[in-house]
């Protein structure tokens, strides 16, 4: 009988230990999460400030991507306004090289026309020269195969020039030169090329006017330009 009590009592003491130690771990809890009311008042305001705070960032974030957004679109609108004004300027140019206005260099072929080195007695000099119909023959084949200028014995001609014939001589605006007549024409060798040669083309008219006929494609070739 002893024993058991002795177990009583010690379950007992144990028991009352466990339950004083939970109350007052259970007290000094409670302080620790308890505030007084300037406490609380301080922690209301930071909370506040702080969601102001994200209030506000957000807000900002907002206008920044909408500013970004508004320089996208004039980067935009000024690489197209500078690729337009690139092409402006491109056709500018492009343009006074046609109209003599600046000069020319480039890639082509040169074309020389020369009398007949033979000439029979009884046949007349006249049909064994070259005349200014042959000279037009060929600069409107040029110009339709694509040249971009062309002059003749060095001296560039426009669109609105005027070549006549005097005798053995020709006339190109006023300035006269005797044969052979160098041609040279800027623009695609290649596409020159087959154009003037083609069967029944242009050279081969020559030829049978008796026209003594060079061809030669040429890398390199400048034309001053229209002088004011």
């Amino acid at each position: 009988m002893k024993s058991k009590k002795l177990i009583f009592a010690f379950v007992f003491f144990v028991l009352g230990f466990l339950i004083t130690f939970s109350f007052q771990q259970t007290r000094s809890s409670s302080n620790v999460v308890q505030l007084n009311e300037n406490e609380w008042e301080r922690d209301y305001f930071y909370r506040k400030q702080l969601i102001e705070l994200e209030d506000t960032n957000k807000q900002l974030r907002a206008e920044l991507n909408s500013i970004r957004e508004q320089i996208q679109e004039i980067e935009q609108n000024f690489a197209s306004s500078a690729d337009d004004l690139h092409d402006l300027v491109e056709t500018k140019t492009k343009l006074q090289k046609l109209t003599g206005e600046l000069p020319v260099r480039g890639n082509g072929i040169v074309i020389t026309l020369s009398d007949s080195s033979y000439i029979p007695s009884n046949q007349h000099a006249n049909q064994y020269i070259v005349h200014d119909r042959h000279i037009h023959q060929v600069i409107n084949e040029l110009y339709s195969a694509g040249a971009k200028a062309i002059a003749i014995n060095g001296q560039r001609i426009f669109r609105d020039s005027y070549i006549t014939c005097t005798g053995p001589v020709i006339t190109v605006d006023g300035s006269s030169y005797p044969a052979p007549f160098v041609i040279s024409a800027i623009g695609d060798p290649a596409i020159l090329d087959v154009s003037l040669n083609l069967k029944n083309g242009v050279i081969d008219m020559l030829v049978q006017d008796n026209v003594e006929v060079a061809f030669e494609k040429k890398s390199d070739i400048d034309m001053s330009a229209r002088e004011l």
